[in-house]
């Protein structure tokens, strides 16, 4: 359900500006979200070829109009299924039902009705109809309207997901503070290199020599820490104690920065983890 959630994250996202390529086509890129989810899995699964491919997904259901119509939707406005963006959509799907197929994997057959062929999308989404039958005129009408149950798990998986976002931004925000705060202070005190070993004792001695701090050791850190990370999320699914057996053989500095790097690798997956082991933070010590 969680998965269908995300994709209509990306569908309610704002597209980013059209591009215009050296060869004069023009072409609506992907919302940051869904390119970051992209970029993610192929960082997080370098050998594997067979990625999800989250922005041609996206791309199919732009075109398809599906954004305009779930905007509307999704604050509550009902269609009676013959309105011009309706037929539009199912008139679109019907043209390019090999594509439709090949990319989000739905059958749309040439003969259901502009309802139904809506109904199959809104299902990929987690989303649901509901209709009702007033009289007007002498006539029963059908109007629809999305489920407002679904509506309502759909806003707080969002809002929540938003969340976590917001808060991933700040907390890398604060890092790049610190660390430029670090920096400056070296600046200032150690000029343009900064010491790599203690002074020397009396005796000639070095305190029994130092470490040098410099670009490659911190980048051999982070990629030891980036392996872990993909470790863990690989041993996720045999169970928190698979995690916690994992991180037990990691420093604390490690650990603290495999849990960072899971999060902004997997954020679904972190967030699985976290439900299922609220206590996770007692592994840090």
């Amino acid at each position: 359900m969680i998965k269908k959630i995300v994709a209509l994250e990306a569908i309610l996202a704002a597209p980013l500006e059209m591009i215009t390529s050296e060869q004069g086509r023009e072409f609506v890129p992907p919302p940051a979200v869904v390119a970051e989810r992209d970029k993610s899995e192929r960082e997080r699964l370098a050998i594997c070829t067979d990625w999800s491919n989250h922005s041609t997904s996206w791309l199919m259901r732009h075109r398809l109009g599906l954004r305009a119509v779930l905007l509307d939707l999704m604050v509550g406005v009902e269609i009676k299924g013959d309105e011009a963006m309706i037929e539009a959509l199912a008139q679109f799907s019907k043209r390019n039902a090999s594509h439709v197929k090949g990319i989000l994997n739905l059958t749309i057959p040439l003969d259901e009705s502009p309802m139904w062929i809506l109904g199959q999308f809104l299902s990929q989404l987690g989303l649901s109809n509901e209709s009702r039958r007033p009289l007007e005129d002498g006539k029963r009408v059908r109007y629809y309207r999305l489920n407002t149950e679904d509506v309502v798990f759909a806003q707080e998986v969002l809002e929540y997901r938003l969340h976590q976002r917001e808060e991933r931004e700040q907390k890398r925000q604060l890092e790049l503070e610190r660390n430029a705060a670090y920096a400056a202070r070296m600046q200032v005190q150690y000029g343009n290199s900064t010491p790599s070993t203690p002074p020397l004792n009396e005796d000639g001695d070095n305190n029994g020599g130092g470490m040098d701090t410099d670009e490659e050791v911190s980048d051999s850190w982070w990629e030891r820490v980036k392996y872990y990370a993909q470790l863990l999320i690989e041993r996720i699914e045999y169970g928190v104690e698979a995690v916690k057996e994992l991180l037990s053989t990691l420093t604390s500095d490690e650990r603290c920065g495999v849990m960072l790097e899971f999060e902004d690798a997997s954020p679904d997956l972190f967030a699985q983890m976290v439900a299922d082991a609220p206590q996770w933070t007692e592994w840090m010590a």
